[in-house]
């Protein structure tokens, strides 16, 4: 068995190997850590430095062995302390909304628990009573910028998540004394699932059916006050119930909430959209004479559009935390080698090489993803909403996807280390699986998205589509189609395009035929078409991420180009083979081209492998942010007893 002492001379050896000018000099040529760090970082540097610097404080040291109460007091530090720093306001929804995305990036590579609360008091409260409220509203602004008037989203409820446009809650408007009257009529009916409500929150933003007259005008948005502001006590008429423990992220306060004949202000109405006048007259800019007034609570709901970023950038930012914490490992532990010692980093093999390169490239492709759409977002117009709507709507099923395959891969390629909470796989995967629900289903969302490229299909197109579809599968073939080399960026790019082509006109012909035959749209679109309307939601996606690659790509220098080109093709070729039935059975490729990639994408993780660190460097995360101990000497770690906790600091080196 091999001593600790051993173990320590192997590890020792390694670092110094990964210091060497020699070592250096293998890595690709030309490449610069610091610019691609920036590249992929594409805004508001000041604000992610300035975290960065923050979190050197010992605050943002994790905590294991502590109990609930704890874990949730230290979330609640951790964010006051974040506010306390200025980086950023809710105001910036008005002038700079990817400052907001900026800090949930960076926030995220620290705790899950922290960031979700975040977001919560920063896009889902306090960028709605700025979106939704007007003057009288925005007076808290600075308050909920300091965390002085914490509040939550009470908009979920017990039955009704993704339907949101049932919800019951109901807001009676009592013109006498003009004041709306909240109450919860059912157990289906209590909020539900709602962050910072179960210990923090002194507020809600409440959505509820506004009702005057006997007239049910339809979801909107209502301030709350649920707990004095002082000593936190629950209001008349509030009850709030703590939902104890998840399967993670137990530093979040999530509570249901319910109301029993809560009287609140007329002007407490978030009015931006509709009002309700001192003589009781009720207006609203929105027309909208449906049942269930379902186009005026769209605009209402508009937060969750910006919220979906948030969460994917905070994804983004645990994602990378955890690549580069894998990388450093994988660098440093060492196992048999050809002399059957203990002598070869395990990254040098091709089990984990091969595993890990695929993420790494396609964490790269969705941060060029992610800096596009938070651009569009930033500088969306009138004419282009419909389409930004969508770019919101993709990134975070894609990211949180990602993020949750990674996470597992990860924690499997770092063996039982990896199973060690110190070691930080298990807060991700936890933030991960919160994320893939959060906001919007993902499987949910992308029905969205794909109902809305509907809208775009050229049925002159579709036709063309439904007649090739009717000819044998050896002419389909001929027509599909796409000659060209493995290695070609251009070809690439053309087999992404032709595969979110092809579903989007299958889909709109499947749907025109079933039309054609009788066949109710709800019956054809939830019963029958569901593989390909959750395809075409994907292809459209991953074509924005490998377009927005190949764009970053060619503008950045010329030394860091070769570089980036390889990890596009691996990125492209990974995610072909992924749906590899596809473009086969549609004869958009041969077998024999098939056969190419896997072998291409076997040599670029090998090449590539070789210079994993410098890859995640690119993420720029500072050695402070690493608190892992595979990501400094977990030998000096594993020396004395720990208890799985960080009082030792010693055990941190830098790679």
């Amino acid at each position: 068995m091999w001593k600790v002492s051993a173990y320590k001379n192997c590890l020792n050896t390694m670092e110094k190997k990964l210091s060497s000018s020699a070592l250096n000099a293998r890595f690709l040529s030309g490449w610069d850590s610091k610019a691609v760090s920036k590249i992929l970082d594409h805004h508001n540097h000041e604000t992610r430095e300035g975290l960065k610097n923050l979190f050197k404080d010992p605050l943002f040291v994790p905590k294991y062995n502590i109990s609930l109460d704890q874990e949730r007091q230290l979330a609640y530090d951790r964010l006051k302390k974040i506010c306390d720093s200025g980086l950023f306001s809710v105001k910036d929804f008005w002038n700079n909304p990817r400052n907001i995305f900026a800090a949930h990036e960076i926030t995220g590579m620290v705790d899950p628990s922290t960031t979700t609360k975040l977001t919560v008091q920063f896009n889902l409260f306090g960028g709605t009573l700025l979106k939704l409220g007007t003057k009288h509203h925005h007076q808290m602004l600075d308050s909920i910028d300091r965390f002085e008037k914490v509040g939550c989203f009470a908009l979920t409820e017990l039955a009704y998540g993704n339907n949101a446009v049932e919800m019951e809650t109901t807001a009676h408007y009592d013109k006498e004394n003009q004041q709306f009257v909240i109450n919860t009529p059912s157990t289906k009916a209590q909020k539900y699932w709602i962050t910072n409500g179960a210990v923090h929150a002194h507020y809600a933003i409440v959505f509820a059916r506004l009702i005057h007259n006997n007239v049910d005008e339809g979801l909107h948005g209502f301030l709350v006050n649920i707990r004095d502001e002082k000593n936190l006590s629950v209001k008349e008429g509030c009850k709030v119930w703590d939902m104890g423990y998840k399967i993670g992220l137990n530093g979040v306060d999530n509570a249901a909430l319910w109301f029993n004949n809560v009287r609140i202000p007329r002007l407490n109405l978030l009015d931006a959209h509709s009002s309700m006048d001192e003589n009781g007259n009720f207006t609203s800019k929105i027309e909208d004479k449906s049942a269930r007034r379902r186009k005026r609570f769209l605009v209402l709901a508009d937060q969750l559009l910006s919220g979906r970023v948030c969460i994917a950038s905070m994804t983004l930012g645990s994602i990378k935390l955890i690549l580069d914490q894998t990388v450093r490992y994988a660098s440093t532990r060492l196992c048999v080698g050809p002399s059957g010692k203990s002598d070869t980093p395990i990254l040098n093999y091709q089990l984990q090489n091969r595993a890990l390169m695929p993420l790494i490239a396609q964490t790269y492709a969705l941060n060029f993803a992610m800096n596009y759409i938070q651009d569009r977002y930033a500088n969306q117009t009138e004419a282009d909403y419909a389409e930004v709507v969508r770019l919101c709507c993709i990134i975070k099923p894609l990211i949180t996807w990602h993020g949750e395959n990674t996470a597992s891969v990860c924690r499997e390629r770092c063996g039982g280390q990896g199973f060690l909470s110190a070691n930080r796989f298990g807060e991700g995967i936890a933030g991960m699986h919160a994320g893939i629900t959060a906001e919007g289903d993902n499987r949910v969302i992308q029905q969205k998205v794909s109902k809305e490229l509907l809208e775009t299909a050229d049925f002159d197109q579709v036709g063309k589509h439904l007649k090739l579809r009717s000819k044998s599968l050896a002419d389909q073939h001929a027509v599909n189609h796409i000659a060209g080399e493995v290695t070609s960026s251009e070809w690439l790019l053309k087999l992404f395009k032709a595969r979110e082509n092809f579903l989007l006109n299958e889909l709109a012909g499947r749907m025109f035929m079933a039309n054609k035959k009788g066949v109710p749209v709800f019956e054809a679109w939830m019963k029958h078409e569901s593989d390909n309307v959750q395809a075409l939601a994907t292809a459209w996606g991953e074509n924005v991420a490998l377009e927005q690659f190949d764009k970053a790509v060619s503008s950045a220098s010329e030394s860091l180009q070769p570089a980036l080109r390889q990890l596009f093709n691996l990125y492209a070729l990974d995610r072909i083979l992924a749906d590899g039935l596809f473009y086969l059975e549609n004869g958009f490729i041969k077998a024999e081209q098939s056969k190419k990639m896997s072998t291409e994408v076997r040599r670029l993780c090998d090449h590539l492998g070789n210079d994993a660190l410098e890859l995640t460097k690119g993420f720029g995360i500072p050695d402070h942010m690493h608190h892992a101990p595979i990501a400094h000497d977990w030998v000096k770690y594993n020396e004395t007893e720990n208890s799985g906790e960080f009082e030792n600091q010693s055990y941190r080196s830098k790679l």
